[in-house]
C-alpha cells in the first residue's frame, strides 16, 4: 500500500504524536509499504526513519503546534491517508484533499488526544473539537484509539460505529529502552548526590504541554517529605524559567535538576540514571513515557487519567494518585522513594515484562496493517455504491 502520514509535529520535535508517527511509518516501511510523512519543519537534526520519505513543508502561518500547510490540500494517489489527531489546519486541509480526489483514499485517524486549553483557548478548542474534530471522526474509515478506557471519556469517540474503531496502543522500542547502569554519567553531570533517589520527569516545558503539570510534580516533591528525593527534568521550552522559580520558592533548588531538552535517542540513557518515573498529568490518553520508563526497568508514580489506568498496574508496576492532588501524589512519591531498592526493582521488572509482551512496536504492526486493509476495503465498497 501507499501510505501518507499527516502530523503536526515530528522528530526532532519531542512529542507523543510525532514519536508514534515515526514508529508506525518505520514499521510499515519495513513491511514493504511505500510510506511518506507530511509535517512542518522542526529545529534540530532530522530523524528520518529508513525507507520513509519525510516532507517537511514550511507553513505559511502557525499558532504553536498548529501549522497551516496549504500543500496538504493537494495530496493524492495514496491508498491510505493516516492523520494524527489533533492537527489544527491539517485536519481541514486533509478533508478538502479527500473531497478533491473524490474520496478515493481511505482515511485512518489516530486519536491521540482531545484538545483542552486554558482560558479562552478552552472555548476555542472545544468548538474546534465539536465541529472539525467531529467531522473528521465521522468521515474516517477507521479510527485508532489508544485504549477503550480513554475512548470512553471522549464524547466524539462514543458516537461512532464500533466497527470503525481499532484499539491500537502506543508502543516502545524494547531494544533501545532497557535496564542498565548510568554509563553516560547523568547523575554526576547534573550534580545529583550518590545517596539520592532520583525521579525522572519527561515533558516539554511550554504552554501546549501544560497538562503534563510539572508545577504539580514540584509541589508533590515538596510534600513527599524525603530529603533524599531528587528530580531530573528532561525538557525545555518557554516556561523553563517559570518552573525554575517555582522550585526555588518551594525550597527545592538543590533537588530539582533541569537537564534541558533531551533528544529521544539520548532518553534511554537518562532513564537509566533514574530510580523511578514521575508523571503528574491532568490529561493523558496513554503516556508513551510510561512505557519507555517501564521498558527501562523503572517503577512509576503517576496521576490517574484514564489513559494511564490502561497502562499502569497499581501496586505491580507503579503507584497511582488522584489527578490534581499534590499532597496525594507527594505521599505516593514518598512511599516509593522510601521503599527498599529491591521493591523498586521488582516493580520495574514487572513493567519491563509487560512491555515485552504487549507493547513492543513490532507487535503492533500487524494489527495496524489489518486496520489499513479494512479501511481500504470499506472505501472501495463505498466507492462502488456511489
Amino acid at each position: 500500500m501507499r501510505v501518507a502520514h499527516l502530523t503536526a509535529t515530528f522528530p526532532p520535535y519531542l512529542g507523543g504524536a510525532g514519536t508514534t508517527c515515526l514508529q508506525l511509518a518505520r514499521g510499515m516501511a519495513a513491511r514493504g509499504h511505500e510510506v511518506e510523512v507530511f509535517t512542518a519543519p522542526a529545529p534540530g537534526p532530522p530523524a528520518d526513519p529508513d525507507g520513509v520519505r519525510v516532507h517537511r513543508l514550511p507553513p505559511i502561518y502557525a499558532i504553536g503546534n498548529a501549522p497551516l500547510i496549504p500543500a496538504l490540500a493537494g495530496m493524492r494517489g495514496f491508498d491510505v491517508v493516516h492523520l494524527h489527531h489533533p492537527f489544527i489546519f491539517g485536519t481541514e486541509l486533509a478533508l478538502i484533499a479527500r473531497v478533491r480526489e473524490r474520496l478515493r483514499s481511505a482515511l485512518v485517524v489516530s486519536y491521540h488526544n482531545q484538545l483542552i486549553g486554558e482560558g479562552r483557548r478552552r472555548t476555542l478548542f472545544a468548538a474546534w473539537e465539536a465541529t472539525v474534530g467531529r467531522t473528521l471522526v465521522a468521515s474516517a474509515d477507521a479510527v485508532c484509539v489508544l485504549s477503550e478506557a480513554h475512548a470512553a471519556t471522549v464524547p466524539t469517540l462514543r458516537r461512532i460505529d464500533p466497527a470503525r474503531v481499532a484499539v491500537l496502543p502506543n508502543g516502545v522500542d524494547t531494544e533501545r529502552f532497557g535496564p542498565g547502569p548510568d554509563e553516560a554519567g547523568w547523575r554526576s553531570r547534573l550534580g545529583v548526590p550518590e545517596h539520592a533517589v532520583v525521579a525522572a520527569f519527561v515533558g516539554t516545558l511550554d504552554r501546549a504541554h501544560y497538562p503534563k503539570r510539572l508545577d504539580l510534580a514540584l509541589e508533590a516533591v515538596a510534600h513527599a517529605g524525603d530529603e533524599r528525593l531528587h528530580v531530573v527534568v528532561a525538557g525545555g521550552g518557554e516556561w523553563l524559567e517559570r518552573y525554575r522559580a517555582q522550585a526555588a520558592r518551594l525550597g527545592l533548588e538543590g533537588r530539582v535538576h533541569f537537564a534541558g531538552p533531551v533528544d529521544h535517542d539520548r532518553l534511554p540513557e537518562l532513564l537509566r540514571a533514574a530510580d523511578l518515573l514521575l508523571l503528574s498529568s491532568d490529561l493523558e490518553s496513554f503516556g508513551i513515557v510510561l512505557l519507555e520508563a517501564m521498558a527501562s526497568g523503572l517503577p512509576t508514580v503517576s496521576t490517574d487519567p484514564p489513559g494511564v489506568l490502561a497502562v499502569v498496574r497499581a501496586g505491580e508496576t507503579g503507584v497511582l494518585a488522584p489527578r490534581g492532588n499534590a499532597a496525594a501524589l507527594g505521599a505516593a512519591l514518598g512511599r516509593l522513594a522510601r521503599a527498599e531498592p529491591a521493591e523498586r526493582r521488582r516493580m520495574g521488572a514487572a513493567g519491563r515484562l509487560m512491555c515485552e509482551r504487549h507493547y513492543a512496536w513490532g507487535r503492533l504492526m500487524e494489527p495496524l496493517e489489518a486496520t489499513y486493509a479494512a479501511a481500504v476495503e470499506r472505501r472501495r465498497r463505498l466507492g462502488r455504491r456511489d
